[in-house]
């Protein structure tokens, strides 16, 4: 296999941040710079001619640089002495005509754009320069037995910020995605190759992966009309027959590109909800709705296995009075201290949950009667000693909290949780700051 080490497949990617704008136009200029700026957060260059911009560019590396075709004073060779230097470049031009797109379209750039109107520019600058941030997280595998073809390919990837793996047939791909080797976002695939052709390998990559968790680009030089269709009906997300320009290739590249970053984000999105809806806001710890989803689970294998599980009771001692005497903010910040104390005191295998207001629910698999008081005492001890401070306001103070602990092998939790409540009332009326279990 080619080059499948993780630190060197996209060793050449980066952030895209320093942008240097170079148009003659003033009003243009400075319109791209602000809307660049407000879009990405970023703070534009602006070189309004081609001297201007050959004093700026050794002074800072650009990671863009966004040039019109035509400038007053241009010396002719400009955009190829940048490109000769490895600037990523994308070139502006008001010809939208067959002989410049032929020029352009032969030159290694990041793209080009016509200039229409400035709004149209401007959208389509701003969504090239996000894609080509959003390119650096992403891995594209290229097979083909041709080196050459490998080499060109790679080139256009680079200038795209893309990682990239190379193999040189169908077997090294699937030695790849069923190992552990290296993870693949992309894979554009070649028809023709020793071991296992195009074909035979999409076939068999969509055992396992759909086309959403792997998307496909086939490549063919074969004059086969029907292999556009047989690629398609297998599996194949797109295909591009070669040869084919550099403008062709990353058209449908960024087409499937877009694709991805979309279900990315979906995913990302289902992700965030999920932990919002078993998480509490406040504190990040289980709420409620995650506690009796999953307890039965817990209950069963208790009962299966004979050995109790333990629910213990947790509320804070006078909480009303830190309100009250500090602020509803300084509360908040008791709630997470505490919660940060139980994670850190709690076991890989214990939950932790905010049950409501100052009162937590921790959740013991399997435990004893002697190990869920030693537990509950430490962290009562532990919370006894440790501080509250309120950052912003400068402010230290310390709480403490009562314990109630119930075992058993209850199939119905609110049982154990009730009993548990109990010993919490008992651990108040005992005059707090101390731990109640039942017998």
């Amino acid at each position: 296999m080619i080059n499948t080490q993780s630190e060197s497949i996209n060793n050449h990617c980066k952030v895209i941040k320093h942008i240097l704008i170079i148009e003659d136009s003033k009003s243009l200029a400075n319109h791209l710079k602000e809307t660049i700026d407000k879009g990405l957060s970023f703070r534009c260059d602006v070189a309004y001619d081609e001297n201007s911009a050959r004093d700026m560019i050794p002074r800072k590396r650009y990671d863009l640089i966004i040039i019109d075709i035509h400038l007053p004073d241009s010396s002719g060779n400009f955009i190829g002495e940048l490109l000769r230097n490895d600037h990523r470049l994308i070139v502006m031009t008001g010809q939208d005509n067959e002989e410049c797109r032929s020029k352009l379209i032969a030159l290694t750039l990041v793209d080009y754009v016509i200039k229409s109107d400035a709004k149209t520019l401007t959208s389509y600058l701003i969504k090239t320069i996000k894609r080509l941030n959003e390119n650096r997280y992403t891995v594209i595998g290229v097979c083909d037995d041709s080196k050459l073809a490998r080499t060109q390919i790679a080139n256009a990837l680079k200038l795209q910020n893309i990682g990239y793996i190379e193999f040189e047939d169908g077997q090294q791909v699937l030695d790849c995605i069923n190992g552990q080797d290296a993870n693949i976002d992309i894979l554009l695939t070649d028809y023709e190759m020793p071991k296992v052709n195009g074909l035979e390998l999409i076939r068999r990559i969509r055992h396992t992966f759909s086309e959403d968790t792997l998307p496909i680009i086939a490549l063919s030089a074969s004059g086969k009309n029907h292999l556009l269709a047989q690629f398609l009906k297998i599996g194949a997300n797109d295909y591009l027959p070669k040869p084919f320009t550099n403008e062709e290739f990353l058209t449908r590249l960024n087409l499937t590109l877009d694709y991805l970053y979309i279900l990315r984000r979906h995913n990302k999105l289902i992700e965030e909800l999920e932990h919002i809806s078993i998480r509490d806001f406040l504190t990040k710890l289980y709420n409620r709705h995650y506690f009796f989803s999953n307890i039965k689970h817990i209950t069963s294998n208790a009962i299966r296995n004979s050995t109790p599980y333990a629910i213990m009771m947790i509320d804070i001692d006078f909480f009303k009075k830190v309100n009250d005497t500090y602020g509803h903010h300084a509360g908040d910040v008791a709630i997470q201290h505490l919660a940060n104390v139980l994670k850190d005191t709690a076991r890989a295998s214990d939950y932790c949950f905010r049950w409501g207001g100052e009162e937590f629910l921790i959740l013991i698999p399997t435990s004893s009667h002697d190990e869920s008081y030693q537990f509950a005492e430490r962290l009562r001890k532990a919370v006894e000693i440790s501080s509250v401070f309120v950052e912003d306001e400068d402010l230290t103070f310390n709480i403490t909290i009562s314990i109630g602990i119930a075992l058993g092998l209850d199939k119905d939790a609110n049982h154990l949780i009730s009993k548990a409540d109990g010993m919490l009332y008992e651990a108040k009326l005992s005059g707090r700051n101390c731990v109640k279990i039942t017998d």
